[in-house]
């Protein structure tokens, strides 16, 4: 990966690294994104101290989502070679973008997510490069004023956060680069993630008015892909090997093409025949009604899984978030009764303002009834523009991470017990690659499973190769982990 290629239009060799944060819609646009700089002339590099060009796909969602931005911008900037680029995308300019015009002057050029055109543009102005057809692509975005002359700027330290934390260890480059020709042109991307799953971006922005949330404002309204795109690039997907596609948006549920609906799209999905697995994530629960999930389940390739992210139990929290004031555990019963062995997960929050320890008790015992396979827990964070961030009765930090830590002592047991449960059942297993503790052990997900959100399958034994599909049989749990051997191979 760290070879180079010479540059259409000059005999250049040019290399680029990227760092693409935050969640996998983010990551489906980096993937794009490399994909149209490749055809540039660029070559993927995996040492950021000799690429020409730096990209940073950026994430704002919280504080630490912003630090971690900020973090990575800093790193890039002060070991990047002389005459080297640096651009900032997504959506820390979305939020930012006057204040990084002052604080962040390290940086070459700030666009915001739907200024990806403009991007390439400045691209071919900087490095002499013939610009290459991209389609008839959205309008271009206005950029940020930061960094459009390119000259090199210096970091004004003092207008940055005190404290900055470390990377996480999923920020880093893209391995393989991926496609991107604007929000929703249909193109064959290389992937970013592996070649045998990938995700599937159908939807960008959102319309919900959440009180804690700022993707409207950040990522715009919401826009829908019509089904003919997506289908079509699922194919191009499906040929390039990807076994596994999951179905990203803010809101899978929101998502419609004339009379379609969610079911017609993954109905149609479903066709392609090299496709096994077929998965569904971020569905807004009010909009889970009957027809809707009894027609999901009717689909074979549609794995039992479903990421419905209920936010909280208490009817005053949840009206105070925007939400529909009404306990979810009759729609979480609901959908096990309309969609049999389904494998349910949530996202919850603790520590909205108001939330009282009458209301976390509510919840918690919402958590106990509820028996969700997977629940991801966040405290709640006072982010500056979302309504929420100036209601009274805030909960002081100390008081959400005691919530926080006991809840997810509360789901570890369960997710004990379940994973118990399975010990001598036989599953399908994608197999995923090897253990970050040691090259000599692979891992895997069943369908119960999603990416890099829930635990993961450790072969004993014998060692399947990454990418196949095997039958494993379950030997052992923990309380996020199942260990398993393999009974045969698949495909």
């Amino acid at each position: 990966m760290g070879e180079s290629i010479v540059a259409d239009s000059k005999a250049t060799l040019l290399r680029v690294y990227v760092v693409s944060l935050g969640c996998p819609k983010n990551m489906v646009d980096s993937e794009r994104l490399m994909a149209a700089i490749k055809a540039l002339g660029f070559r993927p590099t995996v040492d950021p101290k000799q690429a020409d060009l730096l990209v940073i796909n950026t994430c704002a969602f919280i504080r630490t989502a912003t630090e971690e931005a900020i973090f990575n911008i800093l790193r890039l900037a002060e070991i990047k070679k002389p005459g080297a680029k640096l651009a900032v995308m997504g959506c820390l300019v979305s939020r930012y973008g006057d204040e990084m015009s002052e604080a962040l002057t390290e940086a070459d050029l700030a666009v915001p997510p739907n200024g990806y055109p403009e991007f390439l543009d400045k691209l071919c102005a900087w490095y002499g490069l013939a610009d290459k057809p991209r389609g008839d692509g959205p309008k271009k975005a206005k950029a940020s004023p930061l960094g459009l002359d390119g000259e090199q700027r210096t970091v004004k330290a003092s207008a940055l956060p005190a404290a900055l934390p470390s990377p996480s260890p999923s920020a880093g480059f893209l391995v393989i680069p991926a496609a991107f020709q604007g929000p929703f042109e249909t193109w064959h991307r290389d992937q970013g993630t592996p070649f045998w799953r990938s995700w599937l971006k159908i939807a960008e922005g959102c319309d919900n008015r959440c009180s804690y949330c700022l993707i409207p404002s950040i990522r715009g309204p919401l826009k829908l892909r019509p089904m003919e795109d997506l289908v079509l690039e699922a194919e191009k997907l499906a040929q390039a090997g990807v076994k596994e596609l999951t179905l990203v948006a803010q809101d899978l549920t929101a998502w419609s093409d004339g009379d379609k609906d969610l079911s017609d799209l993954v109905r149609q999905l479903s066709d392609i025949s090299t496709l096994v697995w077929i998965r569904l994530m971020y569905a807004y629960p009010e909009r889970l009604k009957l027809k809707l999930v009894e027609a999901l389940a009717s689909i074979p390739k549609l794995v039992p899984y479903l990421d419905v992210p209920v936010q909280h139990s208490s009817p005053k929290i949840l009206k105070s978030m925007g939400r529909v004031a009404k306990n979810p555990l009759d729609l979480i019963n609901k959908l096990r009764k309309w969609w049999p062995g389904v494998a349910l997960r949530t996202t919850l929050m603790v520590g909205f303002p108001g939330e009282t320890d009458e209301d976390y008790d509510t919840l918690a015992r919402f958590v106990e009834s509820a028996v969700f396979e997977h629940v991801g827990v966040f405290k709640f964070s006072p982010e500056e523009g979302a309504k929420a961030s100036s209601f009274p009765n805030q909960v002081p930090p100390m008081v959400s991470e005691r919530r926080r830590r006991n809840l997810m002592s509360r789901q570890r047991k369960i997710s004990l017990a379940l994973n118990k449960a399975r010990v001598g059942q036989s599953k399908l297993v994608l197999v995923e690659g090897a253990s970050p503790d040691t090259d000599l052990i692979m891992t895997g997900r069943a369908d119960f499973q999603a990416p890099e959100v829930d635990g993961v399958v450790y072969f004993d034994g014998y060692q399947p190769q990454p990418g196949q599909m095997v039958m494993a049989k379950f030997l052992k749990a923990t309380a996020y982990d199942l260990s398993a051997a393999v009974e045969s191979e698949s495909f």
